[in-house]
Parts: structure tokens; sequence; C-alpha cells
């Protein structure tokens, strides 16, 4: 059977309850989250200037709107609960999205996970100064914390993800409109200094973090009222959306601090801000709810990510001691598995080249998807398509080589980590044919696990 021609099986006994407007709130809620508050001393120390760093924000969410545009078409023609691995399988056959679903598994959810620990607690550092060893045991408290918690099942976890969704919101309104509203503080250094490729790209690498998050939604489109024509409506607004905050942000803090400040502070520069603004109470304020909105962040990924492996062991992808569920109808196995991986990133890694492993791997996915859309087009021209990408095929066209620079800029700029997550991706294939070798062996009846809770 061709690739092409393959289909998902993933259980669709869902409701459809989810709207328009509720999928934009979505697709907003899961892209920001630490990037907005932590990468823009990063991206103005890459460049050395304001222009170049405001330019790599727009270019980052115009990358982010191309790869928005182009994989809508796939959420539109396959509305399948999965995203993301449901679209790759359909295109590409098994053993991608398995290769997909492995990289998740392995870097892209527990790294993830243990970035996010690591900026909590280096923000509790405004409260607490601490040696590197005592911020990674912080960290790694943390992550123990939301374990426990969303082991006993999804509904603590959604009371957690409630309260920080709306936190995370009032630190970006208050620092864009007092900073706006104040006259502009010390000037930085003249626009248009200088330009270096190599700075300017660790810089768009930096603002692809704050944007990632979107194609999650893809996830719950089994669960949306009118998933070919809201989800990629969702993605493109949400996108939008997102990006005019970002970019708005960032003029506040440019407007607040010289350059040089902002790049030394590195992820403090968004304290020094919040304390030039509303003064050392007033940015306590500010800490604390920047630290709920990483919370919940991080609270959503611990809930979250264990189900990736959990579905792909109970459709035969990954061992079936995966499957185990806990008393409380979450997944154990899955949730160690996750703990311990994420243990050793907090253990070994920093915050800024965890984000970077955590870009390059996804892009080499989102890649994928973006030459899918073209490879559909050719191989099922008949297929539903509600929504197709406008300015085909110049819009996927530029998407693609968006990602292809993202990829070869990331090899560039940080090239061990580019270089192990190859690796890990590479080594996922022999992974998948012995997993493929013990499918095709004598079937051994094993009732089917419930769905976590």
């Amino acid at each position: 059977m061709k690739a092409g021609q393959e289909t998902v099986e993933i259980p669709e006994g869902l409701k459809r309850e989810i709207g328009l407007l509720p999928a934009i709130a979505t697709v907003v809620g899961l892209v920001i989250g630490s990037g907005v508050f932590f990468k823009p001393g990063k991206v103005f120390a890459s460049t050395g200037d304001l222009t170049w760093g405001l330019l790599a924000w727009v270019l980052g969410g115009a990358i982010t709107l191309l790869a928005g545009l182009t994989i809508a078409e796939l959420a539109a023609s396959i509305p399948r609960t999965g995203g993301l691995y449901a679209w790759l399988y359909r295109i590409y056959g098994r053993q991608w999205s398995f290769l997909y679903g492995w990289i998740y598994t392995m870097i892209v959810g527990p790294g993830t996970i243990a970035a996010l620990a690591i900026i909590f607690a280096t923000q509790v550092q405004v409260f607490w100064p601490m040696s590197d060893v005592l911020m990674k045991v912080v960290a790694l408290l943390v992550l123990l914390v939301l374990t426990v918690s969303n082991y006993f099942g999804a509904r603590y976890g959604g009371y957690i993800q409630t309260v920080s969704t709306a936190a995370k919101l009032l630190p970006i309104l208050a620092i864009i409109g007092v900073a706006l509203a104040r006259p502009a503080g010390s000037p930085a250094s003249p626009a248009g200094a200088g330009f270096s490729g190599a700075g300017f790209s660790a810089a768009l690498i930096a603002t692809l973090w704050a944007y990632d998050g979107w194609i999650t939604i893809g996830n719950i489109s089994g669960e949306m009222k009118k998933p070919r024509r809201d989800l990629p409506l969702a993605i493109i607004g949400g996108i939008l959306l997102v990006a005019a905050v970002y970019i708005t942000v960032n003029l506040a803090i440019v407007r607040t601090l010289p350059l040089e400040q902002i790049a030394a502070a590195g992820t403090r520069a968004i304290n020094l801000v919040s304390s030039e603004l509303f003064g050392s109470f007033g940015a306590t304020l500010l800490a604390i709810g920047i630290m709920i909105s990483i919370f919940g962040c991080l609270n959503g990924h611990v809930l979250t990510d264990p189900r990736i492996p959990y579905a792909m062991a109970q459709e035969g992808d990954f061992p079936p001691f995966l499957t185990k569920l806990s008393p409380y109808q979450t997944p154990t196995n899955s949730f160690i598995l996750q703990t311990v991986l994420a243990t050793l990133y907090i253990i070994t890694g920093t915050f800024d080249a965890l984000t970077n492993l955590v870009v390059f791997t996804m892009y080499i996915f989102f890649v994928m998807g973006m030459v899918g859309v073209v490879l559909l087009r050719r191989r099922e021209p008949e297929l539903p398509r509600p929504y197709k990408v406008p300015l085909y095929p110049v819009v996927p066209g530029l998407g693609i080589l968006g990602g292809l620079y993202i990829l070869y800029a990331t090899l560039s700029t940080d090239t061990l980590n580019a270089l192990y997550g190859v690796v890990v991706t590479i080594l996922g294939i022999p992974v998948y044919h012995w997993l493929a070798r013990r499918r095709a062996g004598p079937a051994v009846p094993r009732p089917r696990p419930e769905a976590p809770g």
C-alpha cells in the first residue's frame, strides 16, 4: 500500500464542540509562554542592533505564518485528531509518523519541559538568589511537583492551567501599556550599526522558540465543530495575533532600556524592564505573574506530552509497557519516561541550548509537512480542500525555504545541539524496524487500555 493511500486509525469518539474563537484562544494560549519574556535579551545580544533585533521578531513571525498558511491546508483536508502525526502518516507512511512521535518523546517534549523548568528556577532567583547548582535543584523540584500532581488525574492539572492562562496575559498587557504610554528611555545604539549573518541567525532561532506551539492545535481538530473551516483560520489568526503581541512587547522593551543593557541582561532583561517601569514592588508583582505563566505552560506540557508515547504504544508503535495506566487513569510509565528524560536535560542543558534543540528538531518535521502539501496536491488532486494555501506554490515554497534556512542556521550556529537532534532522529529508524518485527510476530491478545484521564 502506498503511503498516500494509508489511513490513520485514531479514535474519533470525541464531542465536536470547539468553535473558532476558542480555537484561536487555544493557539494563543499554546504559543505565548516563556519566549516573549526571556528571549528578547538573547535576540538583541545576538544582533547588537535595534533594527535587526526587531526584524528578527518580524521574520520569525513571517516564517511561522508561512508554515501555518501551508500546513493549514493539511489541517483542513485531513481533520484528524493527532495533528502533524496523522498528517505525516497520510503523506509519508507509518515510519515517518513514528519518527515524529519518537523525536517528540525523546527530545521535544522532555526538552521543552526541561527548558521551562530551568527558566522557572531562574525567575525564582528574583526573590532568592542562588547558585547554578541550587537553581537546577529548584528546576527538578518543580518538575517533580507537577509530575505528581498530574499523575493523580488531568482534573488537577486543568485547575492549574485555567489560572495560569489568565495570569500570563497580565504582565504582557502591563508592560505594553505603561512602556508605550511613557516617554522613551535612554537612547540605545544607533539602528543599522552593523550586521552579522551568524548573529542574526541566532536571533531568528531564538524568536522561533517564542512562536513555537501553534502546530499543537491540530491535536484537537477532531473536537472542533467545523474543523475544515475553523482550523486553518485558528492557526492563521492565532499566529498573526501572537506576532503582533511579540513585536509590540519588544518595542516596549527597547523604549525602556538601552540596547547594551538589554543584551547584557540575557534572560533577566524582562526583570530590569519591569523594575524601570513599575519600581521594585511592581516588578515583584509582575515577576510573580511571569512565574505563574511559566508554571502553567510547564504544567500543560507535563499534562499532555505523556499522552503521545501512550497513544503510540496503543497502536503498537512503542513498547506496550508504555500503555500502563495508574489507578487514576493516567499513563504511569509514559510519565516516568518523560520525567527521566527531562531530568537528564535539566542536569546537562541550559535554557537557550534546549530551546534551540527543540526548534531544530521540530522544523525537520515542519518542513516535511510543508513539502507534504505539494505532494498531496499531485498525488491526490481529488482530495477535498475547503482551504487552499493562498498564492500556491509561492507561499509553500517560501515556507519551505524559511524552514530549511532555520535548519541550516542551527547547524551553523549551534552545531552540537543540531547534530544531537539528527543522531537521535536517525536512531529512531532501527527502533521502528525492531518494533515492526515485533508487530509482525504471533499476535498476543491483550485488552486495549482505556484512554487516560
